[in-house]
């Protein structure tokens, strides 16, 4: 049921893997066989962030005390679990050059350092805030986005070396995420007011501490990350993802003409390719180094996103699409006829947290009729293979 169609081609990958939160799965893409496993890990509460470091990926849940930050080892995918404080809504982890683990925890205005051999707490860092979010670091410093939540304008500075917060800069109003350049300069995404259509970008340099800009994109744009010497920031409620020159400090894109709709997580691979996920349309695209679209991936409901590795070279040629699965009737009330897959293929229907809901194996025409009068009203995605679609099941 697969069709061939003329348009790029990715010549060769090299091993590596995309790690993204899809509700509460912790969703796989395999760079080298591009083949998407819905699930290799089940996540707890409020799953905010994803990152990988030296064969493993963490994640940090904010809703819980138990599990805090889960620890993935790649491949095996054995977990390895750690509670961090008692209801401190911890944010995001980083990787330090130390070989250490930052987790921000929201609620306690602290970073929690952990090692990530042992998954224990070896110190922490206190007074950072108002509420410290996202953070960058270079092998002295940890910058940490301070917002308050919509109250506050600060990047706390701590010291790797003694532990201890140093400085307090001012960035602009609810600072929630921060990217370094080559530059010295430090560019802080800040949402502003909560529906005010504020959103900015301050532009700190940090030799003297100073505000050098405040570019205002409008929106309200929360994460960021930095490609090609480009900074892309992330509205994903929003207009979708916007854009800046990192060095002439031009707005390309804003919220009236946005890059790409979604930005519910970003990341960039060691080729420089652009990885963006988009919740509301279920994908995850990889752009070149020319903001080219070469590749989209299906995955249920994606948040927050890690690669490792490189999708390589690009260049004119034919690619297979793959299959295109389709659900019929929809909506449903208490059977579906799930049809385009391949023969003997598995089939899984998510709810819209990203749980398992049902599982079916295909005959040998790709066709599989589902049980679906056990769910409850909503909004459901089948997955076989890389093809997702959606559904709707009624009040019967």
């Amino acid at each position: 049921m697969s069709s061939l169609s003329i348009g790029l081609i990715l010549l060769s990958l090299i091993s590596g893997d995309a790690l993204i939160i899809s509700g509460g799965n912790l969703a796989h893409i395999n760079l080298e066989t591009q083949v998407v496993t819905p699930s290799v890990g089940i996540l707890h509460t409020y799953p905010n962030d994803v990152i990988i470091n030296d064969g493993c990926a963490f994640v940090v849940n904010s809703g819980v005390d138990t599990g805090t930050l889960q620890k993935f080892e790649l491949n095996t995918w054995t977990l390895t679990e750690l509670g961090i404080g008692t209801s401190w809504n911890c944010w995001a982890p980083l990787a330090l050059e130390n070989g250490k683990i930052a987790v921000s925890a929201t609620l306690n205005n602290s970073i929690e350092i952990v090692d990530p051999t042992s998954m224990q707490i070896t110190s922490s860092i206190g007074e950072v805030g108002p509420n410290p979010e996202w953070m960058a670091a270079n092998s002295d410093f940890i910058y940490t986005a301070c917002g308050g939540w919509g109250t506050g304008e600060s990047v706390v500075v701590s010291d790797i070396q003694t532990g201890s917060a140093t400085d307090t800069l001012t960035a602009g109003t609810n600072c929630q995420s921060l990217v370094l350049s080559d530059t010295n300069m430090l560019f802080a995404t800040c949402s502003g007011a909560y529906g005010t259509d504020e959103g900015s970008v301050a532009v700190i340099d940090l030799e003297t501490g100073n505000l050098v800009s405040e570019l205002d994109v409008g929106g309200f744009p929360a994460f960021s990350v930095a490609a090609n010497g480009i900074l892309y920031v992330s509205d994903p409620w929003g207009a979708g993802v916007y854009s800046v020159n990192m060095t002439t400090l031009e707005i390309l894109h804003d919220s009236s003409n946005p890059f790409c709709s979604g930005g519910n997580g970003m990341a960039v691979d060691e080729n420089g390719n652009l990885w963006i996920t988009d919740g509301m349309n279920g994908e995850v695209r990889v752009y070149d180094t020319t903001e080219t679209l070469v590749q989209t991936f299906t995955v249920a409901s994606p948040g927050a996103i890690a690669v490792s590795g490189s999708l390589l070279g690009i260049n004119g040629g034919i690619i297979e699409t793959g299959v295109s699965i389709s659900v019929s009737p929809n909506p449903a009330m208490s059977v579906i006829t799930v049809t385009g897959a391949t023969s003997e293929a598995h089939v899984t229907v998510y709810d819209i947290s990203g749980r398992t809901s049902a599982t079916s194996v295909t005959d040998n025409y790709g066709t599989s009729i589902m049980d679906v009068s056990n769910l409850s009203t909503g909004l459901y995605s089948v997955v076989s293979g890389n093809s997702c679609t959606r559904f709707a099941v009624t009040a019967r």
